[in-house]
């Protein structure tokens, strides 16, 4: 990236929120695993996580448009620090769920906020990779979760709840030294107080925010069906394996951010879904982790997922004005998380071959968003009207200058 963004004290706050973020998560999806398993809980626990989340992603976009992007900031390490003080108790269902709901909420306030933030805050000709390498720092939250589960698991059962639970509280303070000094988006700021010179909202409007739930929906249904439900409920002896090879895998991936960032989000997007849709489609033919097949496409399923998840994230926040970003990127993220909630709902009884199918669906649901939106940006924006949609989303507000 041409500007050193990296290197700035912003970075590296925002960067860790998005780890804490990606390993709260994950340790309150699996902190039922710690207290004695009846059948409801299974579902209860892939239930709670991303209801938790849906909330804190609801409250956020809304407060976050209303009081700024830095308060927010400035509150979520003592969410974190709650739920993380909850999980040291010796566990019942009720702190559990107590403690999972804290987590995941504040989980959901806090990337909402960083992706929307991090929007405003970075200069255009380094945004992109700037925001694809922090998103990988979310697979690097699910990497030290996976990698703790399998080392802390052989010790027994307290030991690993302890060493999981204090990570979050430690990281916690320090996320929230590095936040103290960020300033208020300025975006933000200016758009609040020139309520008569805000932009208005980006040509196709309504395509784009239809394509942005298609690939949030997508990604969130299909990692988190491959990641936590397949094991948990089919493969259960496997199931810190999967989520192991499926976290390196996307972490290692997200390392080349600074040249996937090179390239136009329809072409990766296109690509990636067909690829992931091809991997989830072989998963389901191999079927059982017995077959070395299932490994190898555990792991192409898990590289091609990091792509798209990058490539979707960015997308989301990309177009929208300041004064309604928070808001509408919520919208998206809160829409996609219940419908995944539904999904798990109606697998509830689900055999292998239906979940499997369910799985290649939700695949298959991104690529046709891709397809959608590149015939979108491709025939109508740039062939009819000769110019780049980057551009035309980057200066909404000229547009008046634009002729068809």
């Amino acid at each position: 990236m041409s500007f050193p963004f990296w290197r700035t004290r912003a970075f590296w706050a925002l960067a860790l929120g998005l780890f804490i973020n990606a390993y709260a998560y994950g340790v309150a999806a699996i902190s039922l695993e710690w207290v004695t398993r009846h059948g409801w809980l299974t579902t209860v626990g892939l239930l709670w996580s991303p209801l938790g989340l849906a909330l804190g992603i609801a409250v956020s976009g809304w407060l976050s448009d209303q009081l700024g992007r830095r308060l927010l900031l400035l509150s979520a390490p003592v969410g974190y620090l709650i739920g993380s003080l909850v999980l040291l108790i010796p566990p019942t269902t009720v702190t559990s769920l107590v403690a999972s709901w804290c987590l995941t909420m504040t989980a959901g306030v806090d990337s909402n906020t960083i992706l929307v933030y991090t929007q405003e805050l970075v200069p255009s000709d380094a945004r992109r990779q700037t925001l694809y390498a922090e998103l990988n720092f979310v697979n690097l939250g699910g990497v030290a979760l996976a990698t703790l589960a399998n080392i802390m698991g052989a010790l027994g059962p307290t030991a690993h709840r302890v060493a999981t639970s204090i990570l979050p509280a430690a990281l916690a303070a320090t996320s929230y030294a590095l936040r103290y000094s960020l300033p208020e988006s300025h975006r933000w700021t200016a758009e609040r107080e020139n309520r008569q010179r805000r932009p208005p909202l980006p040509p196709y409007f309504a395509v784009r925010l239809l394509v942005a739930i298609l690939f949030s929906f997508s990604n969130t249904s299909g990692f988190s069906l491959m990641t936590y439900a397949l094991g948990t409920e089919f493969f259960p002896l496997h199931f810190h394996h999967i989520m192991l090879i499926a976290t390196i895998t996307a972490f290692a991936v997200g390392l080349l951010a600074r040249w996937l960032g090179r390239i136009r989000a329809k072409n990766i997007l296109l690509v990636g879904y067909a690829l992931t849709l091809l991997s989830a489609w072989s998963l389901a033919r191999v079927r059982t982790p017995r077959h070395s097949g299932f490994w190898l496409t555990i792991f192409t399923l898990s590289a091609f997922t990091s792509v798209t998840y990058l490539a979707e994230d960015t997308f989301k926040v990309d177009a929208w004005p300041s004064y309604l970003r928070g808001r509408l990127v919520a919208m998206v993220r809160m829409v996609s998380l219940l419908l995944y909630v539904t999904l798990i709902i109606v697998l509830g009884r689900a055999n292998l071959d239906q979940f499997f199918t369910t799985m290649v669906l939700a695949w298959g649901v991104g690529l046709a968003g891709a397809v959608i939106w590149w015939i979108t940006e491709t025939v109508l924006l740039e062939h009819q009207r000769g110019v780049p949609v980057s551009r035309i989303m980057r200066r909404g507000h000229r547009r008046s200058k634009i002729r068809p």
